[in-house]
């Protein structure tokens, strides 16, 4: 992964293989939630803090998460600590035990939006000066550690998830948290709702002689160019998937698709947590009908041009996605990438020399035999 450095929501800061069996005991969870190891990542769903579900952070440079002890939790409610979901524990980042308690870190995840209005959340971290509401994608391009990031966006994915499953989809009955807050059942019924994470198949399409790649703009992202995107159908292959976004958004049909790497996304839109699967693939002409439905603009850009875009040095202020996103790597990957040969020389290597001088000596005799 050593290419993708700087990608965000990489690396497994909590151990949750090691929570498999735990999470079936309900009476080990609550003990583990009793603990003086138990500590709380704190978020609200309905602040909102510049784009999207908040959670609490603190005021430093770089920021990370503000964890919460027990205490602080009772503090604003007796009932919060009910709805927390067991995340597991943390191996990688966390706070500091105080001194004599016994490690590692047990991370839980709460939502403050049943007991604190919009008002008095925002209050409370002013008036704190410690501490602030900050939104996932905030946190995901500040400087703040990769650790806290996945911490971060593991605990907003279960919390809104679990906000939505708050009813059974078939039977419209409510549901009950079950294996430390994970999955949720239908009370008194049998139907299990589980966490969801949508795939989406994201490339980087290259012109056929390599010498290009082909970007789209995005509506209301001024000057930013990324890779085309889109979720997998049902009955569909990653790699089907991404054929056919090439041709919906830019009407472009692929000679070969290629996977390269995939990224947890767990801020995708509307909320949900999304699995991006990178591919690489290489088109089978220059031609290109973008969809002004789908993307505000798409156009082929040549490597000089697009390590303007990737330093931040472009004459027009074109850009592309920083290297917290896949699709910066599947970019950045080309662009640094080795320089194709021309035509010409891929030809005459392809050849080789006796096949070259039996070419050479049939066009002299041709060319003496009309003298």
């Amino acid at each position: 992964m050593s290419q993708l450095r700087g990608m965000r929501f990489v690396g497994r800061p909590i151990d949750r293989a090691a929570t498999l069996n735990i999470r079936k005991d309900a009476e080990k969870v609550k003990e583990i939630q009793r603990s003086e190891s138990a500590r709380f990542l704190v978020t609200h769903l309905t602040v909102k803090e510049r784009g999207g579900a908040a959670i609490m952070s603190t005021t430093m440079d770089p920021p990370s998460i503000a964890w919460w002890t027990s205490e602080e939790l009772r503090a604003v409610s007796m009932e919060a600590e009910r709805g927390a979901i067991y995340l597991g524990p943390v191996v990688e980042g966390g706070p500091t035990l105080d001194a004599g308690v016994e490690g590692p870190v047990e991370a839980f995840a709460v939502d403050l939006s049943p007991f604190l209005s919009l008002d008095a959340a925002k209050a409370q971290a002013s008036e704190e000066g410690r501490r602030r509401w900050t939104s996932g994608r905030e946190l995901l391009t500040s400087s703040a550690a990769d650790c806290d990031v996945t911490m971060a966006g593991l605990a907003l994915a279960l919390v809104q998830w679990s906000d939505r499953a708050r009813f059974d989809g078939c039977t419209g009955k409510p549901t009950e948290a079950m294996e430390g807050g994970v999955k949720r059942q239908e009370i008194g019924g049998r139907g299990r709702t589980y966490p969801r994470t949508d795939p989406v198949a994201i490339g980087l399409i290259v012109s056929p002689d390599q010498t290009q790649i082909l970007l789209a703009g995005r509506p209301g992202m001024i000057g930013m160019y990324t890779c085309i995107s889109g979720f997998v159908d049902q009955c569909e292959s990653v790699e089907e998937a991404f054929r056919r976004e090439a041709v919906e958004e830019v009407g472009v049909r692929l000679a070969s698709v290629e996977l390269f790497a995939s990224q947890a996304w767990p801020l995708g839109r509307a909320g949900s947590c999304e699995l991006m699967v990178g591919c690489r693939a290489v088109a089978s002409s220059m031609h290109i009908t973008p969809n002004l439905e789908e993307v505000s603009d798409a156009r082929w850009f040549g490597r000089p041009e697009v390590l303007t875009m990737l330093q931040g040095t472009h004459p027009e202020k074109l850009w592309v996605p920083g290297p917290y996103a896949i699709a910066h790597h599947l970019i950045q990957s080309w662009a640094s990438g080795p320089v194709p040969e021309a035509r010409s020389s891929r030809v005459l290597a392809q050849v080789g020399p006796a096949v070259l001088l039996a070419i050479v000596a049939v066009a002299a005799s041709r060319f003496f035999s009309r003298l």
